[in-house]
């Protein structure tokens, strides 16, 4: 009897750790394989995008449809470059990476700032600019940025008065 009992007891510790080990290979790889399929995810449709975009734009100051647009897919690298900016130590933490794609939409038209921010010196009303550009995630459409600027400087993506047709 003593015998039996002591085969068992290392067998049984042999077949559990075999089991473990089958599970922590199984979820390395099923751990990988969704990494790798998040990145591969698909982008969601331009017009889905430019529909997003508009309403961020129309609830970010846009009065009605705008006069002209320009869409662009590029990463987020790609875009931060044009503004001049990096992404912060801590982005990857949030889900942001250089690869990341993302779809802008650069708009001319009337924009009534709503920004929450005392008028300029010497006027009443809120700033009115003559564009304004949204950048969406593109796989999530998740709005990322918002700028507008006065007539007088550039626009990141440049927008011809001509373009809209």
């Amino acid at each position: 009897m003593k015998s039996n009992k002591i085969r068992s007891v290392p067998i049984l510790s042999v077949l559990l750790l075999i089991g473990l080990g089958v599970l922590i290979v199984f979820g390395f790889f099923t751990l990988r394989e969704h990494t790798v399929n998040a990145a591969q995810q698909p982008l969601l449709d331009d017009k889905v995008l430019e529909e997003k975009a508009l309403a961020a734009a129309q609830f970010d100051g846009l009065q009605g449809t705008p006069i002209a647009k320009v869409a662009v897919h590029m990463t987020l690298a790609e875009w931060l470059k044009l503004v001049d900016a990096e992404l912060g130590t801590g982005a990857a933490h949030f889900g942001l990476t250089p690869d990341m794609p993302v779809y802008i939409l650069a708009m001319r038209g009337d924009v009534i700032s709503r920004m929450h921010e005392p008028p300029r010196p010497g006027h009443s009303e809120p700033e009115r600019y003559d564009n304004i550009t949204i950048v969406l995630d593109a796989i999530t459409g998740n709005l990322m940025w918002v700028s507008s600027a006065r007539a007088s400087f550039s626009m990141p993506i440049s927008v011809p008065y001509a373009s809209y047709p």
